[in-house]
């Protein structure tokens, strides 16, 4: 048996280029707007062994869409990894593109799943204000 569902508390700072703004969607479902973005990517993303550098392109493409419960986000996202094989020590490049869909609840929402130990909402991410 799961424990209650855990909600994530995160504070966003609204100049990160990797922050999206949903107030233009209120809160009426069926609202939605597009974003693609050419982003730096962070540090430390990838393995030992493989990863996309530090400061390289990654390509967000993604649609926000206002739903009952929050803010769907669907999307994908485009980068080159780059690496070295462990066995050749040769070197490895790899175009990726990676599905991504996340629901993002409202505040009211993720505390009442909280409260009612919803084992289906088990790793809920919520809304910060309207940033996401």
């Amino acid at each position: 048996m799961r424990g209650p569902a855990t909600v994530r508390p995160v504070h966003l700072d609204p100049r990160s280029p990797f922050v999206l703004e949903t107030h233009e969607l209120g809160r009426r479902p069926g609202s939605m707007r597009t974003v693609q973005r050419v982003l730096g990517a962070p540090d430390g993303l990838g393995t030992a062994v493989i990863g996309i550098p530090t400061g390289a392109d990654l390509e967000l493409d993604v649609r926000l869409e206002a739903v009952t419960e929050g803010v769907l986000v669907t999307g994908t996202v485009r980068g080159r990894a780059v690496g070295e094989c462990v066995r050749c020590l040769e070197a490895v490049v790899e175009d990726i593109d990676v599905p991504l869909q996340e629901l993002f609840v409202y505040p009211e929402r993720a505390k009442a799943a909280a409260e009612d130990g919803d084992e289906d909402d088990e790793d809920l991410r919520e809304l910060d204000g309207d940033l996401i």
